[in-house]
């Protein structure tokens, strides 16, 4: 093994301040860097079992806004002596070019995209040695550094990690608000190593996942009568230098997120990631259409150039011809996944007339004489006294939380946040709260926080049977999501006291 005192970084230190202006976004830039360990562990994972029958490739990705700084750690094999230098020249490009670093550039140019300063510690598998370079942006440009000092440090053998710190952040870095997203984006491109267990990739502690959508099983439009069917149709096809494989499906239930095509190559999403699906209007129709909204899949694609930053494939008009061919696979007389696509209906008008039949028949028998004016009087009653509002207001602010979601939005140029707070208090007849919060963390002029509490300890959840699983409540959180975001935003449109409709509401839905 050689010693390594210094490494080339080649490019002439003035171009390195053009990588900043590259056409990138924070998911794809910090996915470069799970694509140098993935492929680390799929060149090396043979012995990385060997030492460990147990090895389980583990990618920690953590941004610090105290600090600013961001922290990619990773237990591959690490970066050996013979890939050593060429991982540090831009456009070097690594031996074997069919894995997921094939251009060479990914490590150097997402540094330098997210940050003014980077180091990386990294130890391979087999060495004796840590090797531990810097990049320091400033002294590159104004000294014109072409090499950089490489420290080594002895360590065990059988020790294995790359360690890379970013500081000095650039504008490009992730903010809070952007993490959510960031975190679905990534397991959606790397939903094949997450699904099959292969890998963890963690982003500010929590573990990324990524679901299996239930597909139709339902009888043919025209035969409704028929047997069900599993509308999945396997795609093994080639056509020229092209080839795909993997599967187009329909979803059970249309839902927007989950519809659109991934399409893969080597394993990892290229096009179609998180919320950017990929609808070609030839397999899925018009944007809205039931077609648009119910076909789903992926597909490894085979023979295709992708782009630099892999967020895409060059060869546009030879991918839209290929999906045309794609589509005679989904609409034969046998198995027409297309025609179901477009013209299946779960529920039709005869259905909804005998559903709201049988829930006129229900309000009927419930109903009773007078409770309904009771039932206002009392809530009247109720919110305008201020010292009740307040103290059902602070019972349920102080009340135990037990889990929360939150996800972005923007509008009118302001950065918001919806957080929906899961609590518990049995001591308030309150059903659900909502606030504006402001924080010094994320609340700034185009920052706001918008927090949604929901009780579940409230008598409304014992009150009806079908609120056992957590998918039973989905459609009522849906209802308090948008009543939450209504009141904050109707003052926009002029309203005043919107929350006297939530003040209101939560007496009306109570027995």
């Amino acid at each position: 093994m050689k010693q390594i005192n210094k490494v080339s970084i080649a490019l002439k230190p003035s171009v390195y301040s053009t990588f900043r202006a590259l056409n990138n976004t924070v998911s794809f830039t910090l996915g470069e860097y799970v694509d140098n360990a993935v492929q680390s562990y799929l060149d090396n994972k043979n012995a990385l079992l060997s030492i460990n029958p147990h090895y389980k490739l583990e990618i920690q990705i953590t941004v610090d806004w105290t600090a600013k700084t961001i922290l990619i750690v990773d237990n591959a094999a690490g970066i050996d002596a013979n890939n050593y230098e060429r991982a540090f020249e831009p456009a070097h490009v690594p031996l074997d070019v069919t894995g997921l670093n094939e251009f060479g550039m990914g490590m150097k140019t997402a540094s330098v995209w997210l940050a003014d300063k980077w180091c990386v510690y990294t130890k391979a598998l087999w060495e004796p040695v840590e090797r531990f370079t810097e990049f320091d942006l400033q002294k590159v440009t104004s000294e014109g550094k072409e090499e950089l000092i490489v420290i080594e440090k002895s360590k065990p053998q059988n020790e294995h990690y790359t360690k890379i710190v970013l500081s000095g952040l650039s504008n490009h870095a992730p903010t809070p608000n952007q993490m959510d997203k960031i975190r679905r984006h990534l397991s959606s491109i790397y939903r094949k190593f997450i699904r099959n267990d292969e890998i963890d990739i963690v982003v500010n502690g929590e573990k990324l996942s990524y679901p299996n959508y239930e597909i139709l099983c339902a009888p043919y439009h025209k035969t409704p009568d028929g047997e069900n069917i599993v509308w999945r149709k396997d795609i093994d096809f080639e056509l020229g230098n092209y080839k795909a494989k993997g599967f187009i499906a329909l979803l059970k239930t249309m839902q927007n997120g989950a519809n659109g095509l991934a399409l893969l190559r080597r394993g990892r999403v290229i096009q179609g990631g998180g919320e950017e699906k990929y609808h070609p209007q030839v397999l899925c129709g018009q944007t809205g259409s039931p077609r648009y909204k119910r076909i789903f899949g992926e597909l490894e694609l085979d023979g295709f150039d992708v782009s630099f930053n892999k967020n895409g494939f060059r060869d546009e008009d030879d991918l839209y011809a290929f999906m045309e061919a794609i589509k005679q696979e989904l609409t034969a007389p046998e198995f027409d996944l297309h025609g179901q696509a477009e013209y299946f209906r779960q529920k039709t008008k005869e259905d909804n007339t005998k559903i709201a039949k049988e829930i006129t028949s229900t309000l009927k028998k419930e109903t009773k004489p007078r409770e309904l004016t009771k039932k206002v009087q009392e809530a009247e009653t109720k919110v305008q006294n201020a010292q009740y509002v307040a103290q059902s207001e602070t019972l349920i602010q102080k009340a135990e939380t037990l889990d929360s979601h939150a996800e972005a939005f923007q509008l009118n140029g302001i950065n918001y946040t919806l957080r929906v707070d899961l609590v518990t208090e049995t001591a308030t007849d309150t059903l659900y709260s909502v606030t504006q919060e402001n924080t010094s963390q994320y609340d700034s002029a185009n920052s706001k926080r918008i927090v949604c509490k929901i009780n579940l300890a409230h008598p409304f959840f014992t009150r009806f049977d079908q609120f056992k699983r957590a998918n039973n409540y989905q459609p009522i959180i849906a209802i308090f999501k948008s009543l939450a975001l209504s009141e904050i935003m109707a003052p926009n449109r002029g309203t005043t006291f919107a929350s006297n409709i939530r003040l209101l509401f939560n007496q009306y839905i109570l027995k």
